[in-house]
């Protein structure tokens, strides 16, 4: 854990430095909206938890909380970190743990010798994070303590040299393992460590596996015209197997907390793909089916809900029990999805979440740069202004 302590002049310093971001924050925040019960966005106010120069962290990737609400963990990277690429250096990333109520921070770890894969985008149920880099031969995942940012596991996986096809999954299961998956050329590995990162065991299977939950994964069998799709447990037994002919080629598989199967697939049309999402039940029953046209891949599993993106109108459905769209969320912007909210991101932000599909926050800014925004639980939103290097949390009232 980090310790600091300030002198006086440090001190003055220091408070001189947050009363010019807060000002830099508030003439470029023009109003908040906060929703009601029933998801309506009225006028409100807010109060700054805390507004700090962000030049130490020069650029922010991710920002979410943690489990309690208290602390913002952000995915970031220095000057020479960031730029070390185009230098053929060895690049690196960090992490940060920062008290919500005053920006101060609580531990930071340092990732050497990885570009950052991917972005924390929230904490798992036994509080820790999977956090991914990589280099020119080598994929890590790592799962780091949200209280403390020690790294308690560290998986190495290695690139292939002769596939077309790769693709590296990981889960915890119920009882605290970690599993990961690394597929390529329709044959996938699975290596089991326990909560302390030791190996337990390795198993190699036939096909592709796409998703895990409830001690189950979801495996495809063969090429993505013709392949048998399986829920099975990690012994291999069967919950249930079937043989499915596609029209499509491209192919994405989910299995949902309730085990039932979703799959994703689509074929390069003029302006886009002609994209299909086909649910099953738990026994491998046909549900339903849902097509659509999109630029990108519109489908999207949030725990038992598959939502439809349509990217082109701005706006979000829930598509319910009979694969037809229902509760439409309207926004501006670019549409991303975190672990539990959906975000149109602009000048102006709204948040919903994605449970309940039912807007949660909306900030209107009218800075120079689109701010970055995480919306933390408890009222609370994080902003990062990297136009004016200001990273800040405030908790939305109602007026």
């Amino acid at each position: 854990m980090e310790s600091t302590t300030l002198h006086a002049d440090q001190s003055s310093a220091v408070a001189s430095e947050s009363s010019s971001s807060q000002a830099t924050l508030e003439n470029s925040i023009q109003s908040v909206r906060l929703a009601g019960q029933k998801g309506k966005l009225n006028a409100a106010s807010y109060q700054v938890q805390f507004a700090k120069d962000s030049k130490d962290f020069f650029f922010i990737h991710t920002m979410s909380p943690d489990r309690s609400g208290k602390h913002l963990i952000i995915m970031y990277q220095t000057e020479d970190e960031f730029f070390a690429s185009g230098k053929d250096e060895h690049e690196g990333f960090r992490l940060a743990s920062i008290q919500i109520k005053d920006g101060k921070k609580v531990w930071e770890t340092i990732i050497d010798n990885e570009r950052p894969h991917d972005g924390v985008y929230g904490v798992e149920s036994n509080g820790e994070m999977f956090v991914a880099g990589e280099d020119k031969d080598t994929f890590y995942l790592h799962t780091i303590n949200e209280k403390t940012g020690k790294i308690t596991r560290t998986v190495k996986q290695p690139h292939s040299s002769d596939s077309t096809f790769e693709l590296w999954k990981y889960w915890l299961m119920d009882n605290n393992q970690l599993v990961f998956s690394y597929s390529t050329n329709n044959k996938s590995t699975l290596r089991y460590f326990d909560p302390a990162g030791k190996l337990l065991k390795t198993r190699t299977i036939s096909g592709t596996v796409w998703d895990a939950e409830k001690d189950r994964i979801v495996v495809t069998d063969g090429n993505f015209l013709r392949y048998t799709l399986s829920v099975q447990d990690h012994q291999g037994k069967y919950t249930f197997k079937k043989s499915i002919v596609n029209k499509d080629y491209s192919l994405f598989v989910y299995l949902l907390p309730d085990l039932s199967v979703a799959i994703e697939s689509g074929m390069p049309v003029k302006g886009g793909y002609a994209c299909r999402l086909t649910k099953y039940d738990a026994k491998g029953k046909k549900q339903w089916q849902h097509a659509m046209t999109s630029s990108n891949f519109p489908y999207k599993e949030k725990g038992n809900r598959i939502l439809s993106i349509h990217e082109s109108s701005n706006k979000v459905f829930f598509l319910n029990d009979q694969g037809k769209e229902t509760n439409p969320l309207v926004g501006s912007g670019t549409i991303n999805l975190s672990a539990k909210e959906i975000y149109f991101e602009g000048k102006t932000t709204r948040i919903a979440d994605a449970q309940t599909m039912k807007w949660l926050a909306e900030l209107q800014y009218k800075g120079e740069e689109e701010p970055r925004v995480s919306w933390l639980g408890k009222q609370q939103l994080a902003i990062y202004d990297g136009k004016n290097d200001v990273i800040a949390v405030i908790r939305i009232k109602n007026k």
